[in-house]
């Protein structure tokens, strides 16, 4: 029985467990009113998918010289 209990709870403990490895961030800019677009790839080295979730993410940018230049942005964490 406790040789069970000891077994299940080191498999429990692995599972909860983060896995740190080389993940890539793939991210498709468009701009609007342009039929324009640009693929930038992020490789992110010994993370976890929560941290580079964090950082690979979509969203709206604008252009700080020309705010009225919006971009579309949109990431795929692989």
């Amino acid at each position: 029985m406790k040789t069970t209990t000891l077994a299940a709870i080191v498999v429990l403990a692995i599972s909860f467990a983060s896995c740190k490895k080389n993940r890539s961030c793939t991210c498709t800019y468009s701009n609007a009113g342009s039929s324009d677009t640009e693929t930038q790839i992020t490789t992110y080295n010994n993370v976890t998918k929560k941290s580079a979730l964090a950082t690979c993410s979509s969203g709206t940018t604008y252009d700080q010289s020309n705010p009225a230049k919006v971009q579309t942005r949109i990431c795929t964490l692989k």
